[in-house]
């Protein structure tokens, strides 16, 4: 015989949902003012009053919202959890319900969000006057409040809410008044919620906070006539508190974006001095780009970190041509600025005010609509992971340099769903897609910020044009032939000490080139391997044991084994079969172009047997081209991806050109060769300037034209990024 019995929730439960869901006083205070919004209240007030004697301290929030009817009194804000303002459909999702006079979509879903008054008092006394809002057939349909005739208050202590009694047991009761003369709403509906016997002291730090919290709880896109929060301490913690405003209009870089649907993004940009004109500015207007290719290696990463078998992963790559994004339109706005003292001098007077600004403003928020989603933004909250970014590559901003902002319509982002604890979304494939969007916005951002960055540190610092170490020596030599030495003896020694100087030189730079190299490739060898260690112990362990997959994740592991074991023979100044060498570079990375479906092509002259290069920088060099461009074809949909690697005689020295016909070089020559120059998500940024490097000493690295491939006859099918390296030295 079965049993059956119901859960009986102890009335601590509710203490429990304002206790641990809410974190803070400042975010009750949100939640509170999120209830306000979504009642539609034009403004909500709250008013501290002798918040430095604990005793008597006391917090009004009050509003003119449409109040709380009996019956929602009853059915609705006494039963936790209540999905009154997300109400879902047959097939689970949610209908959008929006407010009757502003047309708001509720912020408040999950029906726990009053009992963050728990947080802030143990005693609260609520006093509402409902309204009928009624839409109006012979005024142009607008909608108008009938103000209902009577005022609820009701009171509630929660130290009653102990841990031996259940919730059941405690009564909730209130008064409904309908003598007018005493009604605290006299003229209009709303709704006052009274906090007393407060849990904790408030200090000047804690009142600051929550203003800074309180100033940007609404999106800068607002209406502040149609919603404004009103803060009062009765007291001078808020003077002095500074003003954005003026800072934004000053930022040396401002950026927008808008990604729509089908993932087309469009960039605005700006990068100009008010003090200092004559460094020059930098203006994009209107410039778009489709990143869902972008997306494909992020999804393809997160997917094998998961242990995703190749077939899924390409399902999911191939899906994501068919759907829109998830979440909507999205709009980002970024004011970033500079902050050591050549750079303030530039576009400030008033340096202190900037940083004060930024103490009280930096990072990156989330709106939906009028209302932010916390926590993101928030000191401390490296959500994008652009201060982890900026202690690995310092080309990177940080989040204290930058005042940012992302926008969301309500409406199309349902998928992204708010965690209960008020902490962010919940982290699902949703969000996942969301923030992919999101960082490639603002890695977008960081390639065109560190190019004017970098303008702008070489005007102040009146940087000369990079001398090569040969040019240095040789212009030192020209210099001791010009002068008149009366004894030729020490001119021949100066001459011969710099013929030393340049022989050590050019021997140092051998030395460090090789582990730069060697490091380089095995750093993307070891990272492939540790991501495929776990997919193999999955595939060992697996019963049954399918030999086949076995077989695959032996041959993937030792084309990454081979490729580190290729740069580390030594090599020495000898001839190396150029064929041979390359045929070996790009076996490396077999297993890599056959899951990506990219179909390798070489044409060798055979003419041309051995070149004289070192075999380890050789093969460096072709595997860093042929890794890039593997990556930048699988950020593009297309049947026929592929390289194309041909050798052939130019004036009679060898040259290999490498082409590709993925989307192609975006930066000029010189910002592609710039070290730790990148935009790749995970990039180095050393790869091309180690090949141009290595290039210096056997001949000569260049990027090609499109226009340029027709007199070499490479295929027209090849028709993105090209590469050519002509051996022309040493020879």
């Amino acid at each position: 015989m079965g049993n059956e019995k119901h859960f009986k929730p102890k009335a601590h439960i509710l203490r429990l949902l304002g206790e641990e869901l809410i974190k803070s006083p400042i975010m009750a205070i949100y939640e509170l003012v999120k209830n306000s919004y979504d009642a539609d209240s034009s403004y909500v007030n709250v008013a501290f009053s002798n918040i430095q004697n604990i005793g008597s301290a006391r917090v009004k929030i009050e509003d003119n919202g449409t109040g709380l009817t009996s019956e929602v009194i009853e059915n609705v804000w006494l039963e936790p959890g209540t999905d009154h303002r997300k109400p879902i459909d047959e097939e689970g999702n949610r209908i959008i319900n929006r407010s009757p006079i502003f047309n708001r979509v509720p912020m408040g879903e999950k029906g726990v969000g009053r009992f963050a008054v728990h947080k802030l008092g143990n005693t609260i006394k609520l006093i509402t006057r409902p309204a009928n809002v009624i839409k109006c057939l012979d005024d142009e349909g607008k909608w108008k409040k009938y103000l209902l005739d009577y005022e609820i208050t009701l009171t509630i202590d929660w130290k009653s809410f102990s841990q031996s009694k259940y919730l059941e047991d405690i009564p909730i009761s209130w008064v409904t008044n309908t003598d007018k003369s005493k009604f605290h709403f006299k003229e209009d509906s709303g709704t006052l919620i009274e906090v007393t016997s407060l849990k904790e002291p408030w200090t000047r730090r804690m009142a600051r906070s929550l203003n800074r919290n309180v100033v940007s709880m609404v999106s800068p896109k607002s209406d502040l006539r149609i919603f404004k929060i009103n803060l009062d301490f009765g007291n001078n913690w808020l003077e002095g508190f500074p003003d954005a405003t003026e800072v934004l209009k000053i930022a040396p870089y401002h950026y927008t974006a808008i990604l729509d649907e089908n993932y087309n993004l469009e960039v605005d940009y700006e990068f100009k001095l008010n003090l200092n004109p004559e460094i020059g500015e930098n203006i994009i207007k209107g410039e778009k780009e489709n990143i869902k290719g972008l997306l494909r290696p992020k999804i393809r990463d997160r997917m094998q970190e998961d242990m995703v078998e190749v077939s899924e992963i390409n399902a999911a790559l191939e899906n994501l041509e068919k759907v829109k994004n998830p979440f909507g339109n999205i709009m980002v706005e970024i004011h970033s600025y500079d902050m050591d003292s050549d750079s303030f001098k530039d576009y400030t007077y008033d340096s202190k005010t900037v940083k004060s600004v930024l103490k009280e403003n930096s990072g990156i928020k989330v709106f939906k609509d009028d209302m932010r989603v916390f926590n993101y933004g928030e000191p401390g909250n490296d959500w994008l992971n652009i201060d982890i970014e900026r202690v690995q590559n310092k080309k990177w901003f940080s989040n204290n340099q930058v005042i940012g902002t992302v926008y969301l319509d309500s409406i199309s982002s349902t998928k992204l769903i708010e965690k209960t604890n008020r902490e962010g979304f919940v982290e699902d494939y949703y969000f996942s897609i969301f923030y992919d969007c999101i960082r490639l916005i603002i890695e977008d951002f960081k390639v065109r910020r560190q190019k004017d960055r970098e303008k702008w540190l070489a005007f102040n610092h009146k940087e000369t044009p990079q001398k090569y170490y040969q040019d240095q020596t040789s212009l030192f030599n020209e210099l001791i032939d010009s002068t008149d030495f009366s004894d030729e003896e020490k001119k021949q020694k100066l001459k011969k000490e710099a013929e030393n100087l340049q022989k050590d030189f050019e021997e140092k730079k051998d030395t460090l080139l090789i582990p730069a190299g060697v490091g380089m490739t095995a750093s993307v060898a070891l990272h492939e391997i540790e991501k495929l260690v776990p997919r193999m112990k999955e595939v060992v362990n697996a019963n049954p044991f399918i030999p086949a997959l076995g077989n695959e994740k032996v041959d993937e592991l030792d084309d990454y084994v081979q490729g580190i074991l290729s740069v580390l023979r030594k090599g020495g100044s000898k001839p190396i079969n150029l064929n041979e060498c390359i045929e070996k570079a790009v076996s490396n990375y077999s297993y890599k172009l056959k899951t990506r479906k990219i179909e390798p092509a070489t044409d060798f002259d055979n003419s041309i047997e051995t070149i004289k290069c070192d075999k380890r920088y050789f093969i460096t060099m072709i595997m860093n081209i042929i890794d890039n461009s593997i990556y930048w074809l699988d950020t593009i949909h297309k049947q026929d991806k592929g390289i194309y690697i041909k050798t052939y005689l130019r004036n009679e020295f060898p040259v290999v050109t490498i082409v590709d016909n993925g989307p192609g070089f975006k930066d000029a020559i010189t910002d592609l060769v710039r070290p730790f120059f990148s935009r790749k998500d995970d990039g180095i940024g050393i790869g091309l300037y180690l090949i141009d490097t290595i290039m210096m000493k056997y001949g000569k690295f260049e990027i090609l034209e499109n226009s340029e491939l027709d007199d070499i006859e490479v295929p027209e099918k090849y028709r993105g990024a090209a590469i050519r390296l002509t051996f022309n030295k040493n020879q």
